[in-house]
């Protein structure tokens, strides 16, 4: 008998949203932020947040008005067959080069602390062959999946606060805007890409029990890991202070140091499953939704079949840097830099032809009838 639910549930959704965009803070996000605005990086989520939070709520009243519609069906509705198809073109390239760059750094993650001897193209062909198999699976094997797993990641994070408060130093925090703040506002603006993935997952909509549930679980995992995200970088900072902006992964560099007394010294390897779990989930979300999308703008209806080519095209672009550190210095602060304001702009854009064209008021009359 089959016991899975037909749509997402806020549970579901909630979980794919905080997996994919929490996990942000245990890469070289904190490390890239701060070479940027120094001790102030931990405002940048925030602000950051709160500078998305506008055009996201425009495109989710925008997307109110077609609630069965994914956001690929919305945009080729709203800005015609041909101006549509290449704005969908665009968001779905810079999603894979994304997909692939971030691919990467996990794989580097892996290598540089746990496996040192195995070459990267082995251990990134693993990783996307696994996130191949959970995508094809489907998004809602990977909603039901992702409630699982989330309540351990979300608490071995805490986890890791808490162990480390021994080592922190709250007055690292000074000066509290860092490098000024004219670099901390400029920051948060070209940081949104950091919450680009709920501009993302709006491809789920037609997945969904009902918008309702939908809008819910997606506010929900919002605001919670604006906060999560703020913390942890709040925490690295008061850890290692200005020698933040040379550890590459901050995350992996406090775990290793944790210990459970004399018997139990090297607890890494349970964060580093958990970890590992997450970013399975992660990508596999990605992948479902790249495949999604290749397949609206090329109407293939069984895009499922794409995935395992998508996942191969993937890996071949992540190999193409040669070392780790261009990978985190001259790749992926330009995807950073780039996708966040693109989506934001896309979104204001959707809002302001759909008002122009009397959707809202049409959606109205219809309330009123």
């Amino acid at each position: 008998m089959n016991m899975q639910p037909e749509k997402l549930g806020v549970r579901e959704l909630a979980a794919i949203a905080i997996l994919m965009v929490g996990s942000k803070a245990t890469e070289d996000t904190p490390s890239l932020i701060y070479n940027q605005v120094q001790n102030a990086s931990w405002m940048i989520p925030l602000l950051s947040a709160g500078i998305f939070f506008i055009p996201f709520y425009l495109l989710m009243k925008t997307l109110s008005l077609y609630q069965d519609k994914n956001l690929f069906a919305v945009i080729q509705k709203l800005l015609g067959k041909y101006i549509g198809f290449f704005v969908c073109l665009l968001i779905f390239c810079i999603n894979s080069f994304a997909i692939s760059i971030d691919s990467r750094t996990y794989t580097n993650i892996i290598r540089s602390f746990y496996f040192t001897t195995t070459p990267n193209v082995i251990l990134f062909g693993i990783l996307m062959f696994i996130c191949a198999y959970g995508a094809k699976k489907g998004i809602l094997h990977i909603g039901s999946v992702s409630y699982l797993i989330v309540f351990y990641a979300v608490v071995s994070l805490y986890l890791v606060f808490i162990i480390s408060t021994q080592d922190i130093i709250i007055q690292s925090i000074f000066p509290i805007w860092g490098s000024g703040i004219v670099e901390v506002i400029k920051g948060s603006s070209q940081k949104t890409t950091i919450f680009a993935d709920f501009f993302l997952m709006t491809m789920l909509l037609p997945y969904m029990k009902s918008f309702k549930t939908f809008k819910k679980g997606i506010w929900f995992s919002y605001i919670y890991v604006s906060f999560q995200i703020c913390l942890t970088i709040l925490v690295f900072i008061c850890m290692f202070d200005t020698s933040l902006g040379g550890i590459g992964y901050p995350f992996h560099t406090a775990i290793r140091y944790i210990s459970l007394g004399t018997y139990i010294p090297n607890v890494e390897i349970i964060f580093f499953i958990i970890w590992v779990m997450s970013a399975i989930i992660r990508f596999s979300a990605f992948l479902y939704i790249n495949a999604l999308m290749f397949g609206h703008i090329f109407k293939i209806k069984d895009f499922e079949y794409l995935i395992p080519s998508l996942a191969t095209i993937y890996l071949l672009i992540g190999m193409v840097p040669e070392t780790p550190m261009e990978v985190s210095i001259d790749i992926k602060p330009v995807i950073i830099s780039v996708a966040g304001p693109i989506f934001a702009v896309t979104s204001m854009i959707l809002w302001a032809t759909a008002y122009i064209k009397g959707e809202f008021k049409g959606a109205k009359n219809k309330n009123i009838l």
